[in-house]
């Protein structure tokens, strides 16, 4: 829709058309120039509007609020921009989460985009089932075609047009005629009583009367003219002056001067005798409509036409004027009649259209049924498929159809690549184990075997061996026959039963940084998310070997950050390098490296300001798109999308240094406790690419601002005390019913160690983000002694080591991966152990309570 399209709706809806608002919507992704659209097209699927995410969604309105806000109420804003955005989406108000997680289609203002069917049907079936299928293989096609356009559209523009041309365009021509008769009808009669006038003239002239006997009796018998339905319109004679001479029904003006005699009841407050004047010394004569008494009634006014002629030799105006009333009422009469024969023209139309759009409604009701049920088990299959952690292949009739991300991800290969003839060689190298499956593939795909499952050893990408279980499934389609092909890694647990024996690997350090190097030498993005691949087996392997928590999320880490780093780089060679410096920040658990293998992002960009301020937008939507292609690739690499959209490709978070420094400083400022609880991420900030100094200007902003506001750490002490150690007044593991199991949330447990660091690192201006590092140069600085960083270290090391074990059971056992411990899944012992490591975290609690509140409870 245009800018204007949107307006009139709201216009209509609410009353209000807010351009602004409506062009600021739009306006935030229109390019300056089609050079830019040329530069970043090279790139493929390429999307020059892949932006309108970031105002086009519900959390746009807060944005809305501050920019319109002293212009607009709050209810007027909210109303204009979900509605822009309904009609946008099909009356859908989505949120960037339907953007950023695939799950929905962004439709633009500029094209038609083909729905997501395309995700499961490739362009060949796109076209066999939609443009391939005839005209009369469509129930009810020919009818809508035959009677729809050809009787039904036709017969509702020809009332459209009775009506506009008898309200545009007859209606005012007989206004219009009536109106110019009236003109004709006042000027001869006025001509009429500047004949009598002139006849007087002319007397005076010849002597047989003075000049005041002739203006007497001229004035005296024009008085007595009368003409009209009730013989009460009549003339009326000023003088240039002007001063009335003669008026029937307002003796009381007679001599007066009317310079300042206004029409007081009209807008504009017309001098009525003053523009008659004028009249007659531009043009001798003239014109005028104006508000007057009503004929002989004083209590009465009326709008009113008049004409006016000059009396050159006695300086006089004669004129009269007739009332719009008769007019209007001949007008009406009209009206009513046009309307009436109208009414009963559509009363007949619309009784012989009834039944037809009806049945027209009940087809289109069906087909529009279809296509929601269509597009709902596409959606659900495609969720279904997407959400595993097997990589599937949809085939039908001997074509690779589908492949889903987590294939992509296990072998290396795109989409497209997946498609190709000789994938299967290449998937599969030639050897014993993999010969039989090479056949069962060929056979089944010709439709000459029965659906199976074997073991095999797939060959990916990077030539690594990946020992797997693969199966095929058989499906029916309307018209065709095809498989579902699935692979599933053989993966060993854990504890609880191994496939074959434990690989003795000393060098697990070397193995990390053999990972790292890959990631930093890969020339594709695909090489880099199939060396971060690599991580899981080097993990597990780690766990069973007894390394040190601290170990592995270094490992991770480390590789985290240098995919950050790569995909960057890539992402630069293919956008240009970037208008300014900038810095990609981690947040959160990223900036701590408190990662595990499944954590989610938690990111942002900070850029120099540009000297030309008009230049900011363009500089802010470089980064985004630079943004959005590395977010991308991190979730396609495992790290997924935060469900708070904590990240680069929000706008709310690529902003310039004095930009963050505003954000903290209002932070700081307004903190309260709960506050705190939305804006934790935000304090443990590191640069991850970039120009550091730009993160650490904001760092030491911080900082500045935490010394200049001595509420803030105690406020941010009472946030660490609100979360509660999990257990009951019996000092035993108080668990949660997660899935009908009683649990118990790690991560939580965590919590109260990672707050207590963040807020004694703002204390001590400790720059580094790490629990462990800040725990280090805390007992550095005497902040903590010897015993108390022991034992703080054992109980973080020992939460994170369950949380590893479990986590990485739940991958290998292909289960939903979370934070959630199952509490009899430990031994008694175990469990005593966590009891007793649980019942030590008020060792945080104690200290924050001693040093912000003396011994209170906080």
């Amino acid at each position: 829709m245009k800018i204007s399209e949107h307006a009139d709706h709201t216009e209509q809806l609410f009353g209000i058309r807010a351009e602004d608002i409506h062009k600021w919507i739009d306006g935030f992704f229109d390019h300056d120039g089609f050079d830019h659209y040329l530069r970043q097209g090279k790139i493929m699927n390429y999307d020059p509007y892949d932006h309108r995410r970031f105002r086009h969604c519900k959390e746009a309105l807060a944005e809305a609020y501050q920019e319109f806000g002293d212009k607009y109420s709050r209810s007027q804003i909210k109303n204009v921009v979900e509605t822009h955005i309904k009609d946008d989406y099909d009356g859908y108000l989505p949120s960037r989460a339907d953007f950023e997680n695939g799950t929905f289609t962004a439709k633009y203002h500029d094209a038609i985009h083909a729905e997501e069917l395309s995700a499961i049907l490739d362009a060949n079936e796109l076209a066999d089932y939609f443009n391939g299928i005839r005209d009369d293989d469509l129930p009810g096609k020919s009818f809508v075609s035959s009677f729809g356009f050809r009787i039904v559209m036709p017969t509702i523009l020809a009332i459209l047009l009775f009506v506009t041309a008898i309200i545009f365009f007859i209606v005012p021509l007989v206004e219009d005629s009536m109106e110019g008769q009236k003109r004709q009808m006042i000027k001869e009669l006025t001509s009429s009583a500047v004949s009598i006038v002139d006849s007087y003239v002319a007397l005076e002239q010849q002597g047989e009367l003075s000049l005041a006997q002739a203006q007497s009796k001229a004035a005296s018998e024009i008085e007595a003219m009368r003409y009209g339905d009730q013989n009460k319109d009549y003339f009326f004679i000023t003088d240039m002056h002007p001063r009335m001479v003669m008026h029937p029904y307002r003796q009381d003006l007679k001599g007066q001067d009317l310079t300042h005699y206004t029409d007081s009841e009209s807008t504009n407050g017309k001098q009525i005798f003053v523009e008659f004047t004028k009249l007659v010394e531009a043009e001798q004569e003239g014109y005028l409509k104006y508000l007057w008494q009503w004929k002989d009634d004083p209590d009465k006014t009326a709008k009113k036409l008049s004409y006016v002629h000059g009396v050159e030799e006695w300086q006089w105006i004669v004129g009269t004027g007739v009332y719009f009333d008769d007019v209007q009422k001949a007008i009406d009469k009209l009206e009513r009649a046009l309307f009436s024969t109208f009414f009963l023209i559509t009363l007949g139309l619309t009784a012989f259209m009834g039944y037809i759009i009806t049945q027209s409604r009940t087809i289109d009701n069906r087909k529009r049924r279809a296509e929601i049920a269509l597009h709902e088990a596409k959606d659900r299959y495609r969720a279904l498929v997407e959400s595993s952690n097997e990589g599937y292949i949809l085939e039908a009739d001997g074509d690779i159809l589908y492949s889903n991300n987590r294939l992509h991800r296990m072998v290396g290969y795109t989409d497209a690549e997946l498609k190709s003839d000789n994938i299967w060689h290449q998937l599969f190298p030639d050897n014993q184990q993999n010969a039989r499956v090479l056949q069962h593939l060929s056979l089944l795909f010709s439709h000459a075997a029965e659906p199976g499952e074997f073991e095999a050893q797939l060959q990916t990408k990077s030539g690594k061996p990946l020992d797997i279980i693969l199966s095929s499934t058989k499906l029916f389609f309307s018209e065709k026959h095809g498989h579902v092909i699935s692979f599933r890694p053989i993966t060993r647990k854990i504890y609880g039963g191994a496939y074959g024996l434990v690989k003795q690997v000393n060098d697990y350090q070397g193995l990390a940084s053999r990972i790292v190097e890959e990631i930093e030498q890969s020339d594709s993005q695909g090489h880099v998310v199939e060396s971060l691949n690599q991580l899981p087996e080097l993990v597990r392997e780690m766990i069973d070997a007894g390394s040190r928590p601290d170990n592995l999320r270094r490992a991770i880490g480390s590789a985290y950050d240098a995919a950050i780093c790569r995909f960057i780089d890539l992402s630069i060679i293919e956008l240009g390098e970037p208008p300014v410096p900038f810095s990609f920040i981690s947040f959160g658990s990223n900036a701590r490296h408190d990662m595990t293998l499944f954590s989610d992002q938690d990111n942002g960009i900070v850029f120099e300001a540009p000297d030309d301020s008009d230049s900011l937008k363009q500089v802010r939507r470089y980064f985004l798109h630079l943004a959005e292609r590395v977010c991308g690739l991190l979730n396609q690499a495992g790290y997924s999308y935060c469900e708070g959209l904590i990240m680069a490709t929000n706008h709310q978070w690529c902003l310039t240094v004095e930009e963050w420094q505003a954000n903290f400083s209002e932070w700081i400022e307004n903190a309260t406790p709960s506050t705190i609880l939305e804006l934790n991420v935000f304090f443990d900030i590191r640069a991850t690419y970039g120009k550091a100094a730009l993160v650490d200007q904001i760092q030491q902003h911080i900082v500045e601002q935490c010394r200049g506001n001595d509420a803030f750490l105690p406020n941010y002490a009472k946030n660490c005390l609100s979360y509660k150690v999990p257990l009951n007044a019996s000092q035993q593991i108080k668990t949660e019913n997660y899935d009908g199991v009683a649990s118990v949330n790690l991560k939580e447990c965590l919590r109260p160690m990672e707050i207590f660091c963040r807020i004694y690192a703002l204390k001590h201006d400790i720059r580094e983000a790490n629990t462990m590092t800040r725990l280090k140069q805390l007992a550095t600085k005497q902040e903590i002694d010897q015993n108390t960083f022991r034992e703080m270290v054992y109980i973080f090391d020992h939460i994170w080591h369950l949380r590893f074990m479990n986590q990485i059971v739940e991958y290998t056992d292909l289960r939903k991966v979370n934070d959630v411990l199952a509490i009899n899944d430990l031994t008694e012992l175990e469990q005593q152990n966590l009891r007793n490591v649980l019942m030590r975290i008020s060792l945080f609690h104690d200290k924050i309570n001693q040093d912000f509140f003396a011994g209170g409870g906080g």
